[in-house]
């Protein structure tokens, strides 16, 4: 098991809307000072969540890693 679970997932791939961490890089705490090692923002889940369906590449899979 990683130290990290979040690393996996895929909602990385855009930047997060509530805590301004860019595309590739884990949450942050609301004081920006610890990462969020096992969960996403709901923020950037929903970000994802948009801009797979207007790719048109499939879809959000069940796990999703909001908190």
């Amino acid at each position: 098991m990683t130290a990290e679970p979040a690393r996996q997932l895929p909602q990385l791939a855009v930047p997060c809307p509530a805590c301004a961490a860019p595309a590739g890089q884990l949450c942050t705490s609301h004081s920006g000072t610890r990462v969020r090692r096992n969960n996403v923002h709901q923020q950037r889940t929903a970000a994802w969540k948009q801009a797979a369906s207007a790719s048109g590449s499939g879809g959000p899979c069940a796990e999703d890693g909001a908190a």
